[in-house]
């Protein structure tokens, strides 16, 4: 780019709690299902992930949880 072009920059807001628990909770939505679909897939493998990423969605509404009640 030539110097005498203004450079853009994405103006980026910080999100606030409520915003970021709620796009935790889409995202642990996504995982358990995902992890769902990758159980019952079949096979010892997937079962396992599958299992997994359903537990670890669980976390997610945890902290969804906990950044909602730091907010106060």
């Amino acid at each position: 780019m030539s110097e005498d072009r203004p450079q853009y920059q994405a103006e980026r807001t910080v999100p606030t709690n409520a915003e970021i628990a709620q796009r935790m909770r889409k995202l642990a939505d996504d995982m358990h299902a995902i992890g769902v679909d990758m159980a019952q897939l079949g096979g010892v493998e997937y079962r396992v992930q599958g299992n997994g990423l359903s537990a670890r969605a669980i976390n997610m509404l945890a902290w969804a949880h906990e950044i909602e009640e730091a907010q106060g």
